[in-house]
Formats: C-alpha cells, sequence, structure tokens
C-alpha cells in the first residue's frame, strides 16, 4: 500500500518522518478523514473547508498553494497509485521540526483504505459500553481531528473487554460521541444524537447526515443533550464513522437491538 507523503508517493512500509517532528513529539497535528467512492472525493469541498477551519485552530502556516485544487490532486494522485476507487482517506497535516516554531512550514500525509464497497455497513454482534474513567474535553479547539490522550486509554479498555465501540462523557456525565464516531440513539421515527456542545467532533459526514435525513419523510433527527442510560431505552443505536460508514449496534449489557431502521438510514449515504 502506497501513501502520499509531502507530494511523494512511496510505499507505506518504508516511509518515515523526522524523530524531532512535533506531530510525533506532541501530537501537534490535524487531519480530515473522508471517503473516496466510485473514483470520487465525497463531500470534497466541505471537507476542505473543514481542514482549513482546524489548521487555523492550530495556529499553522497554511501555504498558498494549499488550495481546493492541491487538496484534490493529493488525494487522486494516492488513489491512482493504489488503483483504489473505494476507501477511507485520511489527509493529515503536521509542522515540520524548524527551530522556529511561528514560522514552522507544515507538511502532510494522505493514507488510504481501500474497499470493494462505496459505503461500509459493519453488520457482526457489535457490543458498546460506557467509559466512565475520563470525560472528554468540550472546549471548541478539542472537537477537531486531533491527539487526544484520553481516547488512547479508552481505547485500551475497549480493546481488553472486546466492545466494539465504548461511549464517552464529557463532565456533565451526559454523551460526547463514541470512540470510533457519532453515536445516533432511534425511537418509533425519531433519531436523538448529542448536540455539539456535548463534545461533538466536528464531522462533515455528520452534518450532511443529518441534513439529508431531516428532508426525508422517514425520520427526524434530534440533536440534543443525552445520558447513559438511555441508551437502554432505544430500540436501534448506530454509530456513524466518518470516512467509513455505520457500525450498527447489537448489544449493550443485556439489551439487544435490531437493526432494521438502521439499515433504513445507511441507504441516505
Amino acid at each position: 500500500m502506497k501513501i502520499n507523503l509531502g507530494g511523494i508517493i512511496t510505499e507505506k512500509a518504508t516511509a518515515t518522518i523526522h524523530i524531532q517532528n512535533k506531530a510525533f513529539l506532541n501530537g501537534d497535528a490535524v487531519k480530515e478523514i473522508l471517503r473516496f467512492v466510485d473514483g470520487e472525493i465525497i463531500d470534497w469541498e466541505d471537507h476542505y473547508f473543514n481542514l482549513m477551519a482546524s489548521m487555523r485552530i492550530f495556529r499553522m502556516n497554511i501555504p498558498l498553494d494549499f488550495t481546493p485544487e492541491f487538496f484534490q490532486e493529493q488525494i487522486h494522485a494516492l488513489a491512482k497509485a493504489n488503483e483504489a476507487k473505494n476507501g477511507k482517506i485520511a489527509f493529515f497535516v503536521f509542522r515540520n521540526d524548524e527551530e522556529d516554531y511561528l514560522k514552522s512550514s507544515i507538511n502532510y500525509i494522505v493514507s488510504l483504505g481501500s474497499s470493494d464497497n462505496k459505503w461500509e455497513f459493519l453488520t457482526s454482534e457489535n457490543e458498546i459500553d460506557v467509559y466512565k474513567d475520563y470525560s472528554v474535553n468540550t472546549a471548541f479547539y478539542s472537537l477537531v481531528n486531533s491527539h487526544k490522550p484520553e481516547e488512547n486509554i479508552a481505547e485500551i479498555y475497549r480493546l481488553e473487554n472486546d466492545f466494539a465501540d465504548i461511549i464517552l462523557l464529557n463532565i456533565n456525565k451526559r454523551m460526547a460521541r463514541s470512540l470510533k464516531g457519532s453515536i445516533f440513539l432511534i425511537n418509533d421515527n425519531k433519531i436523538r444524537t448529542p448536540k455539539k456542545e456535548e463534545g461533538v467532533i466536528t464531522s462533515v459526514l455528520r452534518n450532511n447526515l443529518i441534513s439529508k435525513i431531516n428532508k426525508s419523510e422517514e425520520f427526524e433527527v434530534e440533536e440534543t443533550d443525552i445520558f447513559p442510560f438511555e441508551i437502554q431505552k432505544a430500540e436501534e443505536v448506530f454509530i456513524l464513522i466518518d470516512g467509513v460508514g455505520i457500525l450498527p449496534i447489537t448489544k449493550n449489557r443485556k439489551k439487544i437491538y435490531s437493526t432494521e431502521k438502521t439499515r433504513l438510514i445507511f441507504n441516505h449515504l
């Protein structure tokens, strides 16, 4: 598998960055996750501006040539090199290791997880749990795709207990998001999801899916406060994963969920 490292297509297994790189030392980096479908970048313009907003929050020096056209060219070059038509794209941007931090230039890595499917509906026995040891930060600057040490710890907990995903809570003990993406609860034709202020990572896919669902006649989405016990009252639960698709949840403790309505929602992707 090849990656795009600063505009150079190279083998992932042999690609390197300097040991003094700030992304490695300090987690000083942002990323945008998107989907490549039938050779096209889905919602590329929204993703480009979301990445630019994240870079500005981190006060990175954005080069003049980092244009929408440049953004698309780097992704298409990688997809062509890997002969891929579908898959998850990660556009990872970081500062170089120059001495003058204020004037540090940026670099980037574009990676691709290829797939035979346009979008993924991750069918399996997907059990979820609530993680209570650490809460997530709800400050605006933490809601970009960047390094989050509390999520690394939560991931270890997930793996140790063999969960498909876990729910992360904010300081008010309400649902913020899941470890893998945005969480949605379904009852009848009502879909509830945590509002942005609760600790939702800014997501083009989430915003656009909510808009599409609300324009349909099947379901209505409400962005609101949700306490963790409410997951037990839901008919169905699913996780929307950027660049991937939908993870339907089938179990939480003794509660078993169906996935029929989630499959209908999947069609909106």
